[in-house]
């Protein structure tokens, strides 16, 4: 069959990018369709706009904090939405010009920017055209979920895309879902100044992460004011007066909440439901996700889908690293595998909650023999100075004492990570931890004492102290001569 194109990838976000970027500048006619935004969630309603009001709102809580200071003369911060507002656009357009257009067609790639529609397996109909290839990569990314509430719809909500844009700063904010998108921004509004209580039916916040770290952060969070709500069901939603009103079932029985605005963050849902993959024969699955084996190929082996639509982990980084497999596979063809093992996360909470490998549970859920180190950041002096002497970090060993995974709950813990990926994905003994002389006072301390914690009973004790003794003669035997002043 002759082809219009080598290949046509489908979505611009950090996967479909990836891919063009590597495919196009290694001479594969490559087409580029992207029906809204190039750079897709994570640039315009994700992980952009979500750290600049992360790091905004830190700013105000800082703020707010001084009179613990002796700080008399300032008024508590007023926040003007709409100047929050300009600088997270200001951050995005900073940005966007990576992901543009005329990038992308400067590296070759030809780039669509309408709505794609398969005809079939190897045709898609794109801006009154059909073009074909014989590979395909969907790229599509993932849309918030809406649950079926009753009265949700009617009372309206927020979602990802439109809570960066605020007119003004809500009075009060339920948001319902607490896993990192929903505790992050949830967060980063009560430290604006909104009232905030979390909803989940999960029984804690943060579900994906460990038990134990997750508690650090949630601990934080009451102490902000945030009220937190697990094992919980919204079953209905009205208004009354302009304000929202939730009924709320779980463990304290019937509950009734009253917010100015709803946020949604229960979960993700792929965007592949308008692609008409009946035409290819691909059945999506639950959420709209489409399954992939790990050379991450769909049941049409010439289909590859990468990011949030195989449904495997919902970040960026990974998407990333997904369309750099595709390229190796479709423009190399040097074969390759993913490997989701190590793949790390952080949620950007304040402390921020870090992830590398094995969890406590997870081992164990494994079967795997393992034990965990736990260092408590009391021991770091850089953490008692910025008050953040709070965290932990929970390391997990294999039976060789090898690090197979890493958590870490404390300010800036995804800037602690690296030295845990390179022990994890290096197979490296937990001595390695220990990387030698570090500047005086950082938070990377922390490894080097959570090794001198463990192993310092191994060197000083009674036994080694009395060897010592035996072979050196320590613990010196002559008088002590006393000075004195005539």
């Amino acid at each position: 069959m002759n082809y219009t194109h080598d290949l046509i990838i489908i979505g611009a976000g950090a996967g479909g990018l990836t891919t063009a970027a590597g495919c196009a500048q290694l001479g594969l006619k490559t087409a580029l369709i992207e029906r809204e935004h190039m750079g897709g969630d994570c640039l315009h309603f994700g992980c952009v706009p979500s750290k600049t009001l992360i790091h905004t709102a830190g700013l105000f809580a800082a703020a707010a904090e001084t009179g613990a200071y002796g700080n008399t003369s300032c008024a508590a911060p007023v926040v003007d939405m709409q100047a929050v507002n300009t600088r997270i656009s200001r951050v995005i357009g900073a940005i966007a010009h990576h992901d543009s257009p005329e990038r992308f067609r400067s590296l070759g790639a030809e780039v669509l920017l309408s709505a794609a529609r398969f005809r079939n397996d190897h045709e898609v109909e794109v801006d009154g055209q059909v073009i074909s290839a014989k590979h395909i990569v969907i790229a599509t990314g993932s849309r918030t979920a809406v649950p079926p509430v009753p009265g949700l719809a009617e009372s309206g909500y927020l979602t990802n895309r439109d809570v960066f844009s605020l007119a003004k700063l809500p009075g009060s904010l339920v948001v319902l879902g607490a896993g990192p998108i929903g505790v992050e921004l949830g967060q980063s509004f009560a430290r604006l100044g909104s009232k905030v209580t979390l909803v989940d039916m999960a029984p804690r916040i943060l579900p994906r992460d460990d038990a134990e770290l997750a508690e650090v952060v949630a601990k934080r969070l009451q102490r902000e004011g945030i009220d937190i709500i697990t094992n919980a069901k919204v079953t209905q939603v009205s208004t009354a007066g302009g304000t929202k009103q939730l009924s709320i079932s779980g463990p304290q029985g019937e509950q009734l909440l009253e917010a100015e605005q709803i946020l949604v963050a229960a979960g993700r849902t792929a965007n592949t439901d308008e692609l008409n993959l009946e035409a290819t024969g691909i059945e999506a699955g639950r959420g709209g996700y489409i399954a992939v084996n790990n050379k991450l190929q769909s049941s049409r082996s010439h289909i590859y889908v990468v990011g949030d639509a195989n449904g495997a982990y919902p970040f960026t980084h990974v998407a990333g690293a997904e369309g750099a497999l595709a390229v190796r596979r479709i423009a190399l063809h040097a074969g390759g595998t993913i490997d989701y093992r190590t793949v790390p996360w952080v949620s950007y909470t304040e402390p921020e909650l870090a992830s590398i490998g094995h969890s406590e549970a997870s081992a164990y859920e494994a079967g795997m023999t393992a034990r965990v180190v736990r260092q408590s950041f009391a021991g770091v002096d850089r953490a008692h100075a910025e008050e953040a002497a709070e965290g932990l970090m929970k390391i997990v060993l294999d039976n060789k004492d090898r690090v197979i995974g890493v958590q870490i709950a404390a300010h800036g813990a995804g800037e602690l990570l690296p030295t845990a990926i390179v022990a994890v994905r290096g197979r490296r003994k937990f001595k390695d931890l220990s990387v030698g002389m570090l500047p005086y006072p950082t938070m990377n301390e922390v490894y080097g004492k959570a090794v001198s914690a463990e192993r310092s009973p191994l060197l000083f004790n009674p036994r080694v102290r009395g060897v010592l003794r035996t072979l050196f003669r320590f613990r010196g035997t002559g008088p002590v001569t006393e000075v004195t002043n005539e």
